[in-house]
């Protein structure tokens, strides 16, 4: 699927919404060097254990996330809850935000769990590499706070 452009547009336009204790927000993937620079989370990884066409709040799902959440966990990986969701707001699923991995170890992660494709945070940077061969989009990014989303209604 990352080698066909339709679906892998619809990957480059994904929001993805955290709620971290100390840092809540959404990143809003914008044109390279337009946008911020620092992470507020830091360096990160996206990955979800949703199947591409899969109904995000079937139970197939919740039990694949569970899957994930329990190896993270046991390997001592850092994560937090994120969602990923198209601009509209139309189609959001749950995921990972991962910590500590390598582009190679989470696109890894990513492809065991069927996945087309991961996001990686890092600096100026918000990617999307496809687990299963070299694709890659990179983009410049926004983080935009709750209290800046309210102001803007």
């Amino acid at each position: 699927m990352a080698s066909d452009d339709t679906p892998w547009r619809y990957y480059e336009q994904t929001v993805v919404q955290f709620d971290a204790p100390a840092c809540s927000g959404r990143v809003v993937p914008v044109s390279l060097g337009g946008g911020d620079e620092s992470p507020p989370l830091g360096s990160l990884h996206v990955v979800t254990a949703v199947q591409p066409d899969g109904e995000p709040g079937s139970a197939d799902s919740l039990a694949r996330l569970g899957v994930l959440d329990r190896e993270l966990t046991a390997a001592g990986i850092r994560a937090i809850p994120a969602v990923g969701s198209s601009l509209d707001g139309g189609h959001a699923e749950e995921s990972r935000a991962i910590f500590g991995l390598s582009d190679d170890q989470a696109r890894q992660l990513g492809l065991r769990f069927g996945q087309v494709a991961v996001f990686a945070w890092s600096g100026s940077r918000w990617s999307l590499s496809a687990c299963a061969s070299d694709r890659q989009t990179h983009r410049g990014w926004k983080w935009i706070t709750e209290v800046e989303r309210i102001s803007d209604v």
